[in-house]
């Protein structure tokens, strides 16, 4: 009984310590957590639902926050924090911040652009979902985690560079962001789920690396603008069913390694693809320093003037395919 009530006690401490207490500091909501010194931003009130552009214009988040006499240092922006604040333009964040909540920024319509800290390591789901006016984000080298549909429909954004510690692309990731252009994944994916890039209407080029093993339901399907398909993985990466590229046009050049071309004419999903090209593999970068003198165009038929400017992918240089990682 003693044991039991000695417990008892201690969770309850550890409760009251925890305790997060919502304060409203210079025109900003938080939840404080006293045992840690830490804050997180927060939504006015007891619900997102009950405020409609609570914050607009530019919003500055400082990296500390003083509440009765204790400085708490703000690691986060969390769930719906700014959600339906569609008079919201730009934001900036302290390097404090590690994580960005579900929903953190969803139906921000007017944001243009953030940049986001390299402190951050996870995009909550939906985080940036329908931000309709955002044309480009800065992701930190040290994210590892990106939520299902974090940047579904952002019809405005035009590219991404995807760090290379994510190692899947979770559902709805990058659908509906019907400017989007072109997309190289880094080495160290493995997984895209269904629907990520669905609806991206002016892809016109998908390069996937070595390490991509499985393509879910729909993933780049009604990608109707897509001219190319490189697939760095010698084992065709497993495709759920044909629909994975549905309403793509099945003639386009896909181009993967030379020794692989049989086993991607057989695969389920990628035989429904006509025109294979064989490339070689694992040409670094010096090797393409050497050709500096020759014509380079990209997979698009557009001139390479700089060749240091040239990012991991395939390439045509002298007349032949080189890959860059």
């Amino acid at each position: 009984m003693k044991k039991s009530l000695l417990l008892l006690v201690a969770a309850l401490t550890t409760l009251v310590a925890s305790a997060q207490t919502k304060v409203e500091i210079n025109g900003i909501w938080y939840n404080l957590v006293s045992k840690a010194k830490q804050a997180e931003v927060t939504f006015k009130g007891d619900s997102y639902y009950e405020y409609d552009d609570e914050y607009s214009g530019s919003i500055i988040i400082p990296a500390t926050v003083t509440y009765e006499g204790v400085n708490y240092s703000v690691t986060s922006i969390g769930e719906c924090a700014f959600m339906y604040c569609y008079s919201l333009t730009s934001i900036t964040l302290p390097e404090s911040v590690t994580s960005i909540g579900e929903g953190a920024f969803s139906r921000c319509t007017s944001l243009t652009s953030i940049t986001l800290p390299e402190s951050v390591t996870s995009i909550g789901d939906g985080a940036f979902e329908h931000c309709e006016s955002l044309t480009s984000i800065t992701l930190p080298e040290g994210l590892t985690s990106i939520g299902k549909q974090a940047f579904c429909s952002c019809s405005s954004l035009t590219s991404i560079n995807i760090p290379e510690g994510v190692t899947m692309l979770e559902k709805g990731v990058f659908q509906s962001c019907s400017n989007l252009t072109s997309v190289i994944l880094p080495e160290g994916v493995t997984t895209i789920e269904y629907v990520a890039f669905v609806y991206c209407y002016s892809l016109t080029s998908i390069t996937l690396p070595a390490s991509v093993t499985s393509i879910g339901f729909q993933a780049f399907a009604f990608c109707f603008s897509l001219t190319s398909i490189t697939s760095h993985a010698a084992t065709p990466p497993t495709i759920e069913d044909s629909f994975s590229f549905e309403g793509v046009d099945k003639s386009i050049p896909v181009y993967v390694p030379a020794g692989s071309i049989e086993a991607y004419k057989a695969a389920t999903g990628w035989s429904d693809f006509t025109n294979y090209v064989g490339i070689e593999t694992g040409i670094e970068n010096p090797e393409i320093r050497n050709h500096k003198s020759e014509i380079t165009y990209d997979l698009n038929g557009r001139r390479v003037t700089d060749p240091e400017s040239r990012k991991g992918g395939v390439y045509i240089v002298g007349g032949r395919k080189v890959v860059i990682k």
